[in-house]
């Protein structure tokens, strides 16, 4: 199934909110952003491809726990 524009939209709005993770070193702060990915991913279109997104954002949102490795 290909990417809606939607879903496109949303994964580059997931790209700018794991910058702002990068960004900060406040600890209140990052759980915020966090929290937000997490709610970003859960109410995604359908269509979204993970795979599509930038590496360092999904090696964040892996590290973060709210996506999983690939498997081997």
């Amino acid at each position: 199934m290909a990417e809606s524009t939607f879903a496109a939209i949303q994964r580059r709005q997931i790209e700018i909110t794991v910058g702002e993770l990068l960004l900060t070193d406040d600890f209140y702060i990052r759980l915020e952003i966090a929290e937000r990915l997490r709610h970003l991913l859960a109410h995604a279109d359908p269509s979204l491809d993970i795979t599509q997104l930038s590496e360092s954002a999904r090696e964040e949102l892996i590290e973060l726990g709210i996506l999983s490795p690939p498997q081997q």
